[in-house]
């Protein structure tokens, strides 16, 4: 069901951009999605070595943790994925967060925090989870994602400059309500974004069933998102607090309620729970 409602999603987000270039000519459509996937196309191949330079993290040898490279390695094997490399963040605030641009460049990155409180088996199912973004090519998809919204965006400050400079009296004579076009440009960004944010909590949602399967203890999972979350409250907001590189987290840092949270780019940690514990035999309430 998420990998329908994902595309479902990509095609909505896709259908608004039509929208726009019947709106604009077939050339500005073109145009914008190529800017667009230009610019993002830099970022799918880097972005990695820029996240983890924004997170001061390290890699981390195998000398050094070996029974984290052994269940990273025991892992990746279930999912049949080649071993991705291991990094260190210096960051108290218990997260994780995973990158690359397909499974042979994987990359999985843990902060101090999260090895030091999570115990084993709750550590095991944030691995699977951060292997299942990997296996599931997730990087590409937000970019994918991140493509048509920017797209969408470009398209409305044309449409927002066309109508500053002369294009509402043209919209008039044909007929259309002069500020339908401009309505139109300044609220199709925001729900393109929407559709991006709905996109990634789709793909959390994905990745935590994944590793419920590499795992099959859905429940070590589920307790180590409810750990995370209180680790999050009371630790100081570290290099993985920071609103660009938040929605890679496992955890996110920052959180939204009500309406809020259609901005957020994970579920709430009480929905992700829940669906966790329906899948698991043991239905005693996670501590």
């Amino acid at each position: 069901m998420n990998r329908i409602k994902t595309f479902l999603l990509l095609g909505l987000v896709t259908a608004l951009l039509v929208a726009f270039g019947a709106r604009l000519g077939s050339g500005w459509l073109l145009a914008s999605v190529a800017a667009a996937f230009a610019l993002n196309l830099g970022a799918y191949f880097w972005s990695h070595k820029l996240v983890l330079r924004l997170q001061g993290a390290q890699e981390l040898p195998e000398r050094d943790a070996p029974w984290l490279h052994r269940e990273v390695a025991d892992l990746a094997a279930r999912a049949g994925i080649p071993k991705p490399k291991v990094y260190l963040i210096p960051d108290d605030a218990p997260n994780a967060f995973a990158t690359g641009r397909n499974p042979e460049h994987g990359v999985v990155a843990f902060t101090e925090g999260l090895l030091r409180t999570l115990p084993r088996r709750e550590l095991r199912g944030v691995i699977a989870h951060e292997l299942s973004h990997i296996l599931n090519r997730d990087i590409l998809v937000a970019t994918v994602a991140a493509g048509l919204a920017g797209a969408v965006s470009l398209l409305a400050n044309v449409v927002q400059w066309g109508a500053l400079f002369g294009g509402a009296s043209q919209e008039e004579e044909g007929g259309t309500h002069p500020f339908a076009g401009l309505l139109f440009a300044l609220l199709a960004p925001i729900g393109a974004s929407l559709i991006q944010f709905a996109i990634s909590r789709s793909r959390e949602f994905m990745a935590d069933e994944g590793a419920a399967a590499l795992t099959q203890d859905p429940e070590g999972l589920a307790l180590a998102l409810q750990r995370l979350e209180r680790g999050q409250e009371f630790e100081a907001a570290g290099p993985t607090a920071q609103p660009a590189t938040a929605s890679l987290m496992i955890a996110s840092p920052f959180r939204g309620t009500g309406l809020l949270s259609w901005f957020s780019t994970h579920p709430p940690v009480e929905a992700r729970v829940a669906r966790l514990l329906s899948l698991t035999p043991f239905r005693h309430r996670a501590a």
